[in-house]
């Protein structure tokens, strides 16, 4: 199928999946209590057709022009985000003013225009040097990870299937700031700093949850499923990701390291310090391919057995009291937070009410989330916490969406 019948068949399934949402909220399956699930269809379907319209499906076999350079990055660098907690989400089409307006609010840019010529085309030749062009990519020396194939073949094949279905929100060095990127919430992911949401330990991902993000999507954004597309190209979009990744973070360190507050340059070598980040990154990657060690025992199936019940009891009380969730997660997130994530952008601490989690939707994902965190997004990891107390936590976060399944005294704390 080409990536225009798959873009609009997401749109169609999103728009099916969010009616029923819709229509699960108003039967009082779980409160929607101040979010309206229709500016997402909106933003969905309005990103679908533009990428429609843009052509991105046309021509399967297309990839950018040989002639093509990664262009260095001119946008800022977030250092530090600005102490006080936003109020509001970044509108459409606003990060770049919004992060422009760090420095006055506290928080610490570094520009990339002040560098001077020789660093930067020093920096320009050492990145080309190490991870090629848009049309022939590499990923310094490394040709595998986990099982991921990065040979330069594989990785050509990955940018024709980005260029295809990914860079207009994406774009193309992976800045997020594609064509539509701007203009949907929640704004792209910029690959570019190295870090993901979607990693359990560390800064990196495990590459099969990678590819799982493109083959099922991301709820509650933009992100729609690719599973009509060859598993074949699920795999290579998959390792373009990670080679766009691996050059924005060595450009990321480098350009911060040429630039110290006074903006003087103090890299003697800049060839080899990209090849010293490039070696650290590569291998928080192969450590991260590590999988977690599994659940030495099984979650109870059944919301009525009473170890269950027993079970969500102690995380209610967790929740509210010696874990702390409840300082972020107020009302359970019915009540408006924000936070600065690491890019820049700002995200709303979500509403554990709702039962929409982007990063997995059983026990044993928020088990994940509840150890672990998302230090990208301001939330923090849990290790001080006894495996059972972390297995209550999650059972409990499962569980709140669903009114009936709370044992009564719960549900009259969460519901009264």
């Amino acid at each position: 199928m080409s990536g225009s019948l798959q873009l609009v068949w997401n749109v169609v399934r999103s728009l099916r999946e969010r009616s029923s949402q819709t229509a699960r909220g108003a039967s009082g399956l779980h409160s929607s209590r101040g979010h309206s699930s229709g500016g997402v269809v909106v933003r969905v379907a309005g990103v679908g057709l533009a990428l429609l319209f843009a052509g991105c499906g046309d021509g399967a076999g297309e990839g950018y022009d040989p002639a093509l350079r990664y262009p260095l990055r001119a946008d800022p660098l977030v250092i530090a985000t600005p102490p006080v907690e936003p109020t509001a989400l970044v509108p459409s089409g606003k990060i770049d003013e919004a992060i422009a307006a760090f420095p006055s609010l506290g928080g610490k840019l570094v520009l990339p225009a002040a560098l001077a010529d020789a660093p930067r085309e020093q920096l320009r030749a050492a990145l080309e040097g190490l991870f090629g062009t848009p049309a022939e990519p590499r990923a310094g020396p490394a040709t595998d990870l986990g099982g991921l194939d990065l040979s330069p073949g594989h990785l050509a094949a990955g940018s024709r299937v980005y260029r295809r279905l990914c860079a207009n929100c994406h774009g193309m060095t992976g800045d997020g700031r594609g064509p539509t990127g701007p203009w949907v919430y929640p704004y792209p992911r910029d690959f570019r700093l190295g870090v993901f949401k979607a990693a359990d330990i560390g800064r990196k991902p495990n590459v099969e949850t990678l590819a799982r993000l493109v083959r099922h999507g991301v709820p509650g954004t933009a992100m729609q499923p690719f599973d009509l597309i060859p598993e074949a190209d699920v795999r290579a979009a998959t390792a373009y990701v990670v080679h766009l990744s691996l050059r924005g973070e060595v450009e990321f360190r480098l350009t911060a390291a040429l630039l110290d507050e006074s903006g003087e340059q103090f890299v003697d070598d800049v060839a080899a310090e990209c090849r010293a980040v490039l070696e650290k990154s590569l291998g928080e990657w192969a450590s991260a391919q590590t999988p977690p060690t599994p659940q030495s025992q099984p979650w109870p199936d059944d919301p009525a057995d009473p170890a269950r019940q027993v079970s969500v009891r102690r995380g209610q009380a967790l929740f509210v009291g010696a874990a702390g969730c409840a300082s972020c997660h107020k009302d359970y997130g019915r009540a408006e937070a924000f936070r600065y994530d690491v890019w820049g952008g700002v995200v709303r601490v979500p509403d554990l009410t709702r039962g929409e989690f982007r990063w997995g939707k059983q026990p044993a994902d928020h088990a994940a989330r509840v150890r672990h965190g998302l230090p990208a997004s301001g939330m923090p990891g849990n290790e001080q916490l006894t495996d059972e107390q972390v297995r209550d936590l999650a059972l409990f976060v499962h569980e709140l969406a669903y009114p009936n399944r709370l044992p009564p005294d719960v549900r009259g704390q969460v519901y009264p």
